[in-house]
């Protein structure tokens, strides 16, 4: 791209900063130029210094000196504008392109393969080969393939390519070259399997596209009318409505575009890659925003408002804004395509929510339907049935199919007694004889927090109490287990049965397996909860710690306000006192001077005398007051404040320590719910194993027995 390495504003990152110009020259000829002609400088200069010495020459005392530096910049500037022309000169015969020119600026890669071809040298297989590269390389398909695999990098990359200059230029067909790329780039994303690209063979296509070509083609021609033509005017409505408004928008979305990417951070500065607004939603880009936002402004001003002033003022109260990269953009992009093609079945990720933790939990949706085959809906979903069971694959119907339909039918039976207790009890008229013996009011029912937490407690102990018995019966049962299996021995089946005496061994080796898998979870689950309530110690802790270290710098803070505010009311009392004992003076002195004058001082003057110094103690006094009161004021502002953030303080602590609890919970629960499914079908299996062995084993007993006693009775008699 530049015929001068170091041009390049491009460099590898992952290499040191002071190293970036040596991988830029890569031991390339220009790399091997640069290190001559300084090392060809460096000679010339000790040359010129060892003249000077032998010449005793000072080239700062010559006169001429100045019209010697100019002379010389002007010659080297002279020589650089010709070795520069010469460098562009081109020798066909010689195949001399000029002076470090690169091959972008002067052909294709088709040309090098045809100068190739052309010359004739090398083995025929590369001849062959590089006619079939050049075959391909013309080929429009190859092109489209090749455009379709690397669509992401293209459109990161492109922006890189097109720069202000090149799209004022013409493009291939005549047009502005702005518009071309426009009309490229829009291919580009609208690029996808099925649609048919320029140059494609009309005999040539895959089965979807003829199938769906086939459909389009078989739509009805006539004219639409009553609900289809309504439907079909409101949707274009809409859409033109949503042309019209997404216009309107475009400048507003690109005005709160920010100058660095929200994800990632990159700019177009640093980074080299483009910067583009969208329209969000919760912080997440959201394609479908603009509807609902027309939407809310045709609920609040009309279906039929269409001023671009008033819902341009709507658009900016109600709008939010996010800012993506391109290379952002395109890992989404891949994100989502890999998403769109991943086959459902096993190897699909289930998320959590999706596996109850108690199939008692359940919930049914939809009552049983009736639907005939040979209906539109039967026929619909006979062909959903078979387009599903032929992508997941393997036989059906599944080996557990039989089970799910029983379970879905036990969930209908239990809804629908659901339903009959309901309506039983909303036939009860009016509330029930406790309710108003106690005076309980259903309506008028608050729950605080102490209720709620009270509550939460009862339902976690309840659901403890639950899983210890469910885990106690399961320890009674492999109890009972190892006794009878001790009392049926292998000499024994003649009467038990060698099936019955490895059916029992069987079940006890799995409820083996089982209590192992339990230990190993709540060994786990332990570990997590510890996790847990370590970490809630440390926080609390942590917060307490803060909150004692904040009331003390509180408190000193308020001493030291205190003491400066004290300090500062008797600094103003000083100052006042002074005032007044300066007033007193001067009062004395014109006592005297009007008793020099008079022979006595005027009551009058004496008493105005008086009054002001009293006046003065007052205002002294309501000072003080104002200071004190000031005082309080802040002081106790300072504590409200203090309290309330130390109640946000608590809050969020008891908010902590609620969510610690619910996620050991959760914890518990999980393991409760990954090893409930199989103990509690190995629960019913061991306990009929164990009915039916038990009564064997007691007739067994209880015959032995009979026979021991007539055995003793023969050896009596005789």
């Amino acid at each position: 791209e530049y015929r001068w390495a170091l041009r390049n504003p491009v460099v590898d990152e992952s290499i040191n900063e002071n190293n970036h110009a040596i991988d830029l020259l890569c031991f390339s000829s220009q790399f091997y130029f640069i290190l001559a002609f300084f090392t060809m400088s460096q000679i010339n200069l000790v040359f010129a210094i060892t003249i000077f010495l032998r010449q005793e020459y000072n080239p700062l005392g010559d006169p001429a000196g100045p019209l010697i530096l100019a002379l010389m910049f002007l010659a080297g500037e002279i020589f650089s504008r010709i070795f520069i022309r010469l460098a562009d000169v081109k020798i066909r015969r010689f195949n001399w392109r000029g002076l470090w020119m690169t091959k972008q600026i002067e052909g294709t890669v088709d040309d090098d393969v045809a100068a190739k071809l052309a010359i004739g040298e090398g083995r025929q297989q590369d001849l062959e080969q590089e006619r079939l590269e050049l075959q391909a390389l013309n080929s429009d398909r190859f092109r489209h393939r090749f455009l379709e695999r690397n669509r992401p990098w293209i459109l990161q990359h492109l922006v890189e390519l097109l720069t202000p200059r090149s799209l004022d230029q013409p493009g291939p067909d005549g047009r502005p070259a702005i518009e071309y790329v426009r009309d490229v780039y829009a291919e580009l994303m609208q690029m996808g399997e099925g649609l048919r690209k320029p140059g494609d063979r009309e005999d040539i296509s895959d089965e979807e596209g003829d199938e769906l070509e086939q459909l389009r083609r078989n739509w009805p021609r006539q004219p639409l009318t009553g609900a289809s033509l309504a439907i079909a005017r409101l949707w274009l409505a809409k859409a033109r409505k949503r042309r019209a408004f997404g216009v309107l928008i475009r400048g507003i979305i690109e005005q709160h575009k920010k100058t660095s990417c929200e994800i990632c951070g990159r700019n177009p500065q640093e980074h080299n890659v483009r910067l583009v607004a969208y329209l969000a939603r919760k912080g997440e880009p959201d394609v479908r925003e603009i509807d609902r936002l027309i939407g809310l402004f045709e609920e609040n001003y009309g279906f039929e408002e269409l001023d671009p002033q008033l819902w341009k003022a709507f658009f900016r109260s109600q709008a939010e804004y996010c800012t993506r990269c391109t290379v952002c953009e395109d890992a989404m992009a891949q994100d989502r395509m890999v998403q769109a093609s991943r086959m459902p079945g096993p190897g699909k990720i289930t998320r959590p929510q999706d596996i109850s933790s108690d199939e008692d939990e359940d919930e049914v949706i939809f009552d049983p339907i009736v639907v005939t085959r040979t209906s539109p809906e039967g026929r619909m979903m006979s062909k959903w049935l078979v387009s599903a069971r032929k992508k997941l694959g393997g036989q059906f119907p599944r080996a557990e199919a039989r089970k799910q339909m029983e379970r879905y039918a036990q969930k209908l039976r239990q809804l629908k007694l659901k339903k009959a207790k309901d309506a039983l009890s909303k036939g009860q008229d009016g509330p029930s004889e406790l309710d108003k013996k106690l005076g309980f009011d259903q309506d008028q029912m608050v729950v605080d927090a102490a209720t709620k937490a009270l509550a939460l407690r009862w339902i976690r102990m309840a659901r403890d109490s639950l899983q210890a018995k469910f885990k106690q019966r399961s320890e009674t049962l492999r109890t009972e287990l190892d006794t009878l299996l001790e009392d049926i021995h292998e000499d024994d089946d003649w009467y038990y049965g060698a099936e019955m005496r490895l059916e029992g061994h069987a079940l006890n080796t799995r409820g083996s397996e089982l209590e192992d898998d339990r230990r190993t979870l709540e060994a786990e689950a332990a570990v997590k909860i510890h996790k847990v309530e370590d970490d809630l110690k440390t926080y609390l802790k942590e917060r307490n710690e803060e909150m004692t270290r904040e009331r003390k710098a509180f408190e000193a803070k308020i001493a030291q306000q205190r003491d400066r505010i004290d300090l500062d009311i008797e600094l103003r009392k000083a100052e006042l006192l002074k005032t007044k004992e300066i007033k007193r003076k001067e009062f004395d002195a014109e006592a005297k001077a009007a008793a020099a004058e008079l022979g006595a001082a005027p009551t009058e003057l004496i008493q105005q005398h008086r009054n002001m110094l009293l006046d003065m103690d007052a205002f002294i006094q309501q000072e003080r007051t104002n200071a004190e009161n000031f005082r309080d004021r802040e002081e106790a502002e300072a504590k409200i404040m203090f309290e309330k953030a130390e109640t946000i303080k608590k809050t969020e602590m008891e908010r902590r320590t609620a969510m610690a609890g619910d996620n050991t919970a959760r914890i518990r629960e999980e393991v409760a719910g990954r090893v409930k499914l199989a103990e509690a079908e190995w629960q019913l299996k061991a306990s009929k194993w164990l009915t039916i062995a038990r009564k064997k084993v007691q007739v067994k007993q209880r015959e032995d027995q009979d026979a021991r006693q007539s055995k003793n009775k023969k050896r009596g008699k005789g």
